[in-house]
């Protein structure tokens, strides 16, 4: 879809005559929907505020129709800011993608991939993968982002252009994006180091009575344990898996975590699933319709490498 289609103008103005924006134009676009205000956008673009606001402005004219309503505390997107959201995503994807053809026709990798990370990764060394693409292409830049959605917020950043890569549950993946797995390991029972379960085997059924500390709607986690123990009774979300093992061992109530996500904090009491394991599953994933410049490519397999060792 193409920003010219995507705006429902409100003046007489032919687009098809006339359409001289320009792409530092949908870049203050962009930053001033991610962080809500001019100040906010200039900051995250080093610009000052005022350049950025007339950006906007200009850019407005020159569509002819607001894309913002400003409010005393935040800019909110109008109907045509929604629609011109992600094609002008598309259109700043495409120009990095001109510049990474550009340098790896020179034999270089260079660029910036923004991958979307999840909370509490310890069964896979992210580290080491991140350090070996620095070392082979040192121009590869890898910038982080945390969704508090999790698996479902990072999908939905990659669908819509804000991310290059994400990990994600395979519990989460669907058509729109492709998955290759990094990690499967069993779910574990975190108790207090006194609990009748603790340091032995437990089913679903031993689960009936206990109290729940839970994760916030849109985790791997929470999804598969909600669709493995649907009923139970849930006493709090936090979204720290690591709280949520502190909680258990003050007796608050039990949890169920990755197996490595228990086992790197010393001394938590765990139980193991009597039969049949829920197992924990997660991957990288970008989106299908697109091809990974060659900067996510680098990150991509140096993530698959890691795996495969």
């Amino acid at each position: 879809m193409s920003l010219r289609k995507a705006i429902d103008f409100d003046t007489d103005i032919d687009i098809r005559d006339r359409f001289p924006v320009e792409l530092r134009q949908l870049e203050c676009f962009i930053a001033c929907h991610e962080h809500g205000t001019f100040t906010a956008a200039a900051r995250s673009l080093h610009m000052v505020q005022s350049a950025v606001s007339a950006s906007v402005a200009k850019l407005e004219r020159e569509v002819g129709t607001r894309l913002f309503d400003r409010t005393p505390t935040v800019l909110r997107l109008t109907p045509a800011g929604e629609a011109a959201l992600e094609p002008a995503r598309l259109a700043l994807t495409a120009r990095q993608r001109v510049q990474d053809a550009i340098t790896t026709a020179k034999g270089e990798v260079t660029g910036t991939v923004v991958v979307g990370a999840l909370v509490n990764v310890h069964g896979f060394d992210l580290a080491h993968a991140f350090a070996e693409v620095h070392r082979i292409h040192p121009r590869v830049a890898i910038a982080m982002r945390q969704n508090p959605r999790g698996s479902v917020g990072n999908t939905q950043g990659l669908v819509n252009g804000e991310l290059d890569l994400a990990l994600v549950a395979a519990h989460n993946v669907d058509s729109r994006i492709t998955y290759e797995e990094l990690l499967a390991e069993p779910f574990v029972l975190v108790t207090a180091s006194d609990h009748p379960l603790a340091g032995g085997a437990f089913t679903t059924r031993d689960l009936a009575a206990e109290r729940f500390i839970d994760f916030p709607p849109g985790w791997g986690t929470r999804t598969q344990i909600d669709t493995a123990i649907p009923h139970r009774d849930s006493v709090i979300e936090v979204a720290d898996q690591g709280f949520a093992i502190q909680l258990a061992a003050k007796g608050f109530g039990v949890t169920l975590v990755p197996r490595s996500v228990a086992e790197s904090i010393p001394g938590t009491a765990i139980a193991h699933w009597h039969a049949d394991p829920l197992i924990w599953r997660m991957g990288v994933a970008w989106r299908a319709a697109l091809t990974p410049s060659a900067a996510t490519r680098a990150v991509i397999d140096s993530l698959l490498a890691l795996h495969d060792r």
